[in-house]
């Protein structure tokens, strides 16, 4: 990640006992969506029942992994397993980031990695250090499967190299998805700075990489790895791993490190890449006032994946073994923490809707960050600098796409159309085929509304979806709070259900009642959906 630092802020979200909330909207529009058979519309590709993957930057696994005992923070494993039960995908974990990039591995170092990451402290970029003992964490995970990033900006192949082969001896080759060279290779540049000012350039650190510069680099690199460390044949490394450009920037995302330019160079001439990766962040991050415009925007969001479509068709063509994921993802920068714009409802919908029309347009997986001090993190894994350990509102996300994907493991996806007069700009509806029949419904409400704020009572759409035949009632989810975007954790419930640093990361039923089950009326089933909500409807 490439833009943030260290922040004070501490909020206290404890789990309080919700009322049961009525949906009782004043202001009501309705809409139609016809729901066709999956051979009448443009759907994805199967998604991979391992699409929600976690990231951790390198120090920060160590809190992750890890209690304040020593033990295996099954906090953390609850949460996660929270989202892979819903669609038996193994959880893919990508270790990395900036710090390891610049960092060294040290066969004498006892503590897993160094500095500690705390919730205040950012990353120690040209300092960070790890130890042997750091590669045994990753046995906190029973079934992950780990893309472990080694170092492309050090001009010293012997450090990556020792890199790749700790990391071989400590997690098993077998629990290895990928090896991923560098990070953010695009960024690398001679003035570059790392923690307190030290220059991170030539001649101990790579300088500006071009694409036939990067090429060269990366395959020198994968290279060495190859003769050093036995690995699998065949496809076993991740490559490209593309800063995110936004603002005036955007277009940016689809040029830079071109895909066919950089395989026309050859740099996957030896058949070994895996996936082509890229980085995404909305924006750098802002407060409370500007979580509408910053996050809620389904525009602004969908225009920035666009850019990767060129990306992403490019590889179905010429190169379908090779997929186009998005493994190092957050909702926004900042130097700092902005919990009142990263996490909240607001941006826990954000994230739904992005990962949705992710899946539409072709992104295989998405491995979503977590860094100790960032304030879009899905859950904070222990007590850190005066904040409790806890789950975030982005948290929420997660089962509600992982039950969207469900368990089927031929699960395909496409956005559909609404139909009406001037249907809402922020309103989506996305539908789950198996085997070319719809089973489930995604509709996301990004229309913003705040209790405190927004000085009106919650508006709402009603969708009248046209159901496949044979269905004669539908179920739904809602991912809401009655306080509506601008809430924090300890009010959003999904399907009725929390978790909470309370329950160890363990679902808490009912409590909230609003599931909802809908008589099919002549084949329509009309759903409600309040603004700043999303829902599931199960076919």
């Amino acid at each position: 990640m490439w833009a943030q630092a260290l922040r004070q802020i501490s909020l206290l979200l404890a789990f309080t006992g919700l009322e049961l909330t009525a949906l009782l909207p004043r202001a009501n529009t309705s809409f139609s969506v016809d729901i066709p058979a999956g051979s009448a519309v443009s759907t994805s590709a199967q998604i991979d029942p391992s699409f929600c993957g976690f990231a951790f930057e390198q120090a920060s696994f160590v809190r992750y992994a890890q209690d304040d005992s020593g033990n295996a923070n099954n906090f953390s494993v609850n949460l996660i397993k929270a989202v892979t039960s819903r669609t038996g995908g193994d959880p893919i974990i990508r270790l990395g980031g900036t710090s390891p990039d610049y960092g060294r591995y040290l066969p004498g170092q006892t503590e897993p990695a160094l500095p500690v990451a705390e919730q205040d402290n950012y990353q120690d970029i040209g300092y960070t250090t790890i130890g042997p003992s750091y590669w045994t964490l990753t046995q906190s995970f029973p079934g992950a499967k780990y893309m472990v990033q080694v170092p492309l900006a050090t001009t010293n192949v012997s450090e990556t190299i020792a890199w790749a082969q700790s990391a071989v001896n400590g997690i098993g080759v077998d629990n290895i998805h990928s090896i991923q060279p560098g990070n953010e290779a695009d960024i690398y540049s001679a003035t570059f700075q790392g923690e307190g000012g030290v220059v991170l350039g030539p001649p101990d650190y790579q300088g500006y990489l071009s694409n036939e510069s990067y090429v060269g680099n990366w395959t020198a690199y994968a290279d060495a790895v190859l003769g050093a460390v036995d690995l699998p044949a065949g496809r076993f490394f991740t490559a490209f791993d593309v800063s995110t450009h936004f603002g005036s920037a955007v277009q940016e995302e689809a040029y830079i490190f071109d895909v066919e330019t950089c395989f026309g160079l050859g740099i996957d001439e030896k058949s070994i890449i895996k996936e082509v990766s890229h980085h995404y962040y909305q924006q750098n991050a802002g407060t409370a006032d500007d979580l509408a415009t910053g996050l809620m925007d389904t525009s602004v969001t969908h225009t920035h994946l666009d850019q990767f479509k060129v990306r992403i068709s490019w590889l179905q063509e010429n190169q379908p073994d090779i997929s186009f994921i998005l493994n190092e993802v957050g909702n926004s920068l900042f130097v700092t923490n902005s919990y009142e714009f990263q996490a909240r409802l607001g941006s826990a919908l954000w994230q739904v809707d992005f990962y949705l029309y992710s899946m539409s347009i072709g992104v295989a997986r998405i491995n979503y960050q977590q860094i100790m001090h960032a304030g879009y993190d899905l859950w904070l894994p222990v007590a850190s600098a005066g904040l409790e350990a806890q789950v975030f509102a982005n948290f929420y996300s997660q089962p509600f796409v992982a039950d969207f994907i469900g368990s089927s493991g031929n699960t395909t996806v496409a956005q559909l159309n609404i139909s009406g007069s001037n249907p809402p700009a922020n309103l989506a509806v996305y539908a789950a085929y198996e085997a070319g029949v719809a089973k489930r419904i995604a509709i996301t409400n990004l229309d913003y509304w705040n209790e405190t704020s927004s000085g009106t009572d919650r508006p709402s759409v009603t969708l009248d979806l046209t159901v496949p035949e044979g269905v004669t009632s539908v179920e739904v989810y809602h991912l809401s709070s009655p306080a509506g975007a601008g809430s924090g954790a300890d009010t959003i419930t999904y399907g009725g259900s929390q978790w909470t640093y309370e329950s160890l990361g363990e679902e808490v039923k009912n409590v909230r009642d609003d599931t909802e089950n809908i008589t099919v009326t002549n084949g329509v089933a009309n759903v409600q959906v309040l603004s700043s909500e999303a829902v599931l409807v199960w076919l």
